[in-house]
C-alpha cells in the first residue's frame, strides 16, 4: 500500500541562523509521522526545512498539518519564515 504523503520546503531567510533550524529539523525528525526532514539552501539568500510527513491521505488531513506547523514556524522565527512551497498528496517513486 502506497503511503500518503505531505511533502515540501519550509523557507526561512537569511537573517535565521542555520543552527535554530536543525534544532527544530532534529525535533521533528523524533516524529515517526515524519518519513524524511533535511536542511538545504533554497535559493540565494533562503534556506529551507524539507521533509516528507505520513498524512496526506485527506485534505482536512493536510489543512491541520499545514495550520499547526505554520502556526508554530511563525511563533518560532517570525518574519523569518518567508515562504514555502507544500503539496499533498505525494507519492515517493524510488527512496531510501
Amino acid at each position: 500500500m502506497t503511503k500518503k504523503l505531505i511533502m515540501g520546503l519550509w523557507k526561512f531567510g537569511q537573517n535565521v541562523p542555520e543552527r535554530e533550524l536543525e534544532d527544530t529539523a532534529k525535533e521533528w525528525a523524533g516524529n515517526p509521522k515524519y518519513i524524511e526532514v533535511y536542511i538545504r539552501k533554497v535559493s540565494k539568500d533562503q534556506i529551507g526545512i524539507g521533509f516528507a510527513y505520513e498524512g496526506g491521505e485527506t485534505k482536512e488531513n493536510y489543512d491541520i498539518y499545514f495550520d499547526k506547523t505554520s502556526d508554530q514556524l511563525k511563533r518560532q522565527f517570525g518574519n523569518g519564515l518567508v515562504g514555502w512551497d507544500i503539496a499533498s498528496s505525494s507519492k515517493i517513486i524510488k527512496g531510501f
